[in-house]
């Protein structure tokens, strides 16, 4: 999505180019569109070079392209929606610019939210919000909602006897109730406005889940930025995710390029069989992490102890691939490791020469050495986790697996991701050892049910 100003910056360039058939100078761009320096014009070609909108030739004058963008549409965006007090309906709007994936039946819009009843919901004051039109809305559910014929708030709705719940996702604050409303629509994405974040903070907060797509998200992230990203992706669509799309391309560039230098990305991942035939998606990934830069660093089993999955005619599939990507070379590991079967001293086998016999010298077995790259848990309640609210999700990792991960490759103080973070698992082990965390999710119900989670 581009903010207002991204996209008065694309405009006047497609304008400028099209009248005179080369690009403008950056301090033409500054001064027609009155920004206070070239150094800002410079920070918003570098937004639209990195979504997409334009090719720019580094050290050289005028070569900033138009590039033809497919995959994004127009939708109205419709002005500002409270996420605290009920407004006054906005009814004048212009158009924003929206990744193609996100369109779904219906129409849609978007409003820019005032306020911090949300919060849990991992939607900030200043954010813009993706409404799918729709007239109602299941229980718990995140909706544009109007009420007194003339206001509009964003709440979660519950139905109750005699009267509807507008409740709002912040513990600071009280639910209110109305007797009849009307629902405009459903939020069904989030995203995160650069500008506004900036004039807060100057950056992405640590320890939060925050509510958007994670391709968009990881775009308003710093280059360099995260650590650690443990995630699983919801690969081969083996599970239905709210019919949320996966954009594996975008997303692995993206993790690339937030990725420090020595940093690591934990990918687990595995193939669906239909009609017998394994789809090796698992490794069209790994070799695409390669092309895009990442070295495979190592090639991990996630090996499931106790497995439900038979097939009539091939052995028990129990396990996943967790692919280890490194940015160059590993900046920290801290290998765990594992108690011998035998210890101490004893007579231990050298230099066996051509004749075969062993000749042997007193050694010492240690007590201890490092694990193998084969990991095995236990899944399910008590297996993946004790928190029964992950469940809710449908697909879980091992808390220990997440764990034995932000252990090896990672220290107390390292930032930890996870982009499609679902039941909130990497981001509980990561604040458990002293790591930051930052989530994201596209779904409300799963930011909601993450955040839920870390606070048991």
């Amino acid at each position: 999505m581009l903010t207002k100003k991204q996209k008065n910056v694309l405009d006047y360039i497609q304008k400028y180019t099209q009248k005179k058939g080369y690009s403008p100078s950056y301090d033409e761009i500054r001064k027609h569109l009155k920004l206070s320096s070239v150094s800002t014009v410079n920070h918003y070609v570098k937004i639209l070079q990195e979504k997409g909108f334009i090719k720019h030739e580094k050290n050289t004058a005028r070569s900033t392209e138009i590039k033809e963008k497919e995959g994004y549409i127009k939708i109205p965006f419709k002005g500002y929606i409270s996420a605290g007090l009920p407004i006054e309906a906005v009814e004048e709007f212009e158009t924003i610019s929206i990744p193609s994936r996100l369109a779904t039946q219906g129409s849609l819009f978007a409003l820019s939210v005032k306020g911090d009843s949300m919060i849990d919901e991992g939607i900030f004051d200043g954010d813009t919000v993706i409404i799918k039109k729709q007239s109602s809305v299941e229980d718990g559910e995140t909706a544009v909602a109007l009420i007194n014929n003339n206001e509009v708030t964003l709440k979660k709705i519950f139905k109750e006897k005699n009267r509807i719940r507008l409740q709002p996702a912040n513990p600071k604050l009280k639910p209110f109730y109305v007797k009849e409303i009307i629902i405009q629509g459903k939020v069904i994405s989030t995203f995160r406005n650069l500008e506004e974040q900036e004039k807060k903070d100057g950056k992405i907060r640590f320890n939060n889940i925050y509510r958007s797509d994670c391709v968009e998200f990881m775009k308003s992230m710093d280059e360099n930025f995260v650590d650690l990203t443990v995630t699983s992706p919801p690969y081969d669509e083996l599970r239905n995710y709210k019919g949320y799309s996966f954009d594996f391309e975008n997303i692995a560039k993206q993790l690339f390029r937030i990725t420090k230098k020595g940093g690591i990305v934990v990918w687990v991942v595995g193939d669906k069989i239909k009609k017998g035939n394994k789809s090796l998606t698992s490794f069209k990934q790994a070799l695409f992490f390669q092309q895009v830069g990442f070295n495979v660093h190592d090639v991990m089993i996630y090996r499931k102890k106790n497995t439900p999955f038979m097939r009539s005619n091939a052995y028990t599939n129990c396990f996943e691939f967790m692919f280890i990507l490194s940015k160059g070379s590993p900046k920290t590991f801290n290998p765990l490791r594992v108690k011998t079967v035998r210890q101490g001293h004893e007579k231990l086998p050298f230099n066996k020469g051509a004749d075969g016999i062993n000749r042997k010298v007193l050694g010492e077995l240690k007590p201890e050495k490092t694990m193998t790259n084969i990991w095995e848990y236990a899944v399910g309640y008590g297996g993946s986790t004790c928190d029964k609210i992950a469940f809710e999700h449908p697909a879980i990792f091992p808390e220990r697996l997440a764990e034995d991960h932000v252990l090896s490759w990672t220290n107390n103080g390292d930032v930890v991701f996870d982009p499609m973070c679902g039941s909130g698992t990497t981001c509980k082990v990561a604040r458990k050892n002293n790591r930051y965390y930052i989530g994201c999710d596209v779904s409300a119900d799963y930011v909601n049910l993450a955040n839920k989670r870390l606070s048991i």
